[in-house]
């Protein structure tokens, strides 16, 4: 299943519209043989050939009913004089090549209809007959019935009617075949009769119409498909982009029933979600705001306090509430950022924070270099690379970073000297204010924020930041994001 998969049309509305036109297609060839079919029979019901297997089943039986002398001695006079049949057109001209061969098939298989399966049917070629044949012709009498012959002229003596099986005149003109039927008993029989005529072929004329239909009706069905399509279309972009934290105006609700039920669904929990997101966002980060003012008075009575190292531990702990707080409002804000994206260059601010993070003491090394620019928020991209540097420089010393272009992403690989993080909890540390403490320096003065913030803003851009520990020490932090945003 999965290699048929990679040979269908990715697309929803590739694999619709190759399926309608595939179905249309095969229903109109279905047709075709449906009309071809029905030619060729009704050419068979209409000429003599459909009554000569009638007289064919009937001679057959009515022969495989005697005794062998009666009937070699029907055999004998059945082959001195032929057995005519009747037939009503004029001037058909016989068909050569494949259309002769499926009228001949068609005349066998009407024969071994009105036989039992007791009864064996075949075409014999005239080079390879085992017998004399009984020969089953038509009635010429009113084919030779010119516009010149006196009208109401009696008919030939030879020409009277017999009581079972037909009239008998000359042998006929037209092309011949030969008819091999082996009775239950194991006896052969040979008939000889008019070829079948042919169907007239299908022109050419045919085959135009039905492209010129085929045409109308693909353009007909890629409208509609298009029409079904686009809805979901535009429903898969919103849900991306609000999957980036953009807001997207509320859907148009057009198409089917079905699709105006999704979209406004959709446009109801996008109404809800940024509501829910905004009055979060809003009360904790009044909260954040409020505590500064606590914060600063409880700062205040510590300072009175007189014993020394009861002053400095509520000081530190003021001081990490502090940080904790300023890194709460920062996440906020992130969460409400409505910056606007443009085409930047990620070497350029690499080499900025390279400069910033040097006049601060801590070591960057830059390799390789991106593609081209890529659409980003340009503070948003700089906080989340700032982040990932400040984490590498912090816990490994130095921070080594690679830049790669592959395809349709652009990889900021960001390798420090660290003791690395346990595989168990390589996730976990994305979570808001979490810090590995047996790793990690507790009175480095961390949050627990930084990677949050980056992965929030690499996931708004669409992209990723995971983590990896490296084998041969310390931990690389691998910040994907795509070349179009």
């Amino acid at each position: 299943m999965s290699r048929l998969s990679h040979w269908l049309p990715q697309s929803l509305f590739a694999r619709l519209l190759a399926a309608l036109v595939g179905v249309v297609g095969i229903t109109l060839l279905v047709i075709v043989l449906l009309i071809v079919r029905e030619r060729r029979d009704l050419a068979l019901w209409a000429s003599s050939a459909w009554r000569a297997a009638s007289v064919i089943a009937e001679t057959s039986h009515q022969l495989a009913s005697l005794d062998k002398n009666a009937r070699q001695a029907a055999i004998a006079k059945y082959q001195t004089d032929p057995i005519e049949i009747e037939t009503t057109l004029r001037g058909l001209h016989p068909q050569l090549g494949r259309a002769l061969e499926q009228s001949e098939q068609a005349f066998v298989r009407r024969l071994r209809h009105q036989l039992s399966d007791d009864y064996t049917v075949s075409i014999a070629r005239p080079a390879a007959r085992h017998q004399a044949p009984i020969r089953v012709i038509e009635d010429r009498r009113i084919l030779d019935q010119g516009p010149g012959s006196p009208e109401g002229s009696p008919p030939d003596r030879d020409m009277a009617p017999r009581a079972d099986l037909g009239r008998r005149s000359g042998f006929g003109r037209g092309r011949m075949i030969d008819i091999d039927v082996t009775l239950p008993d194991g006896e052969r029989l040979l008939f000889s009769t008019n070829a079948p005529i042919p169907g007239p072929p299908l022109s050419k004329q045919i085959f135009a119409e039905l492209g010129a239909l085929t045409l109308a009706l693909a353009l007909v069905l890629f409208v509609m498909t298009r029409n079904i399509v686009n809805p979901l279309s535009e429903l898969a972009s919103a849900a991306d982009a609000i999957g980036k934290g953009a807001k997207v105006p509320p859907l148009p609700e057009r198409g089917a029933r079905e699709l105006r039920d999704a979209t406004r669904a959709f446009n109801t929990m996008q109404e809800r979600l940024h509501r829910y997101l905004d009055s979060r966002t809003r009360v904790l980060a009044a909260m954040s705001h409020d505590l500064r003012t606590p914060l600063t008075r409880l700062r205040l009575r510590a300072e009175t306090i007189d014993d020394a190292d009861t002053r400095e531990r509520i000081t530190a702990d003021l001081d990490e509430m502090g940080v904790m707080v300023t890194g709460a409002l920062a996440l906020f804000k992130g969460l409400n950022d409505s910056e606007v994206a443009v085409p930047l260059l990620i070497d350029d601010i690499l080499v900025t924070l390279q400069r910033e993070f040097a006049e601060l003491g801590g070591e960057v090394a830059l390799s390789g270099k991106s593609s081209g620019p890529i659409l980003a928020k340009p503070n948003a991209i700089k906080r989340c690379l700032s982040n990932l540097l400040h984490n590498a420089v912090k816990y490994g010393e130095r921070a080594r970073v690679e830049i790669a272009a592959t395809g349709a992403h652009l990889q900021i690989s960001i390798r420090d000297d660290g003791p690395g993080i346990p595989e168990e909890l390589l996730q976990q540390v994305f979570e808001p204010f979490y810090r590995v403490e047996s790793s990690r320096n507790r009175d480095s003065g961390g949050t627990g924020l930084g990677l949050c913030i980056a992965r929030d803003i690499a996931e708004a851009h669409g992209g990723s930041v995971q983590l990896h520990n490296v084998p041969d020490g310390g931990l690389e932090a691998v910040l994907s994001l795509p070349v179009k945003g």
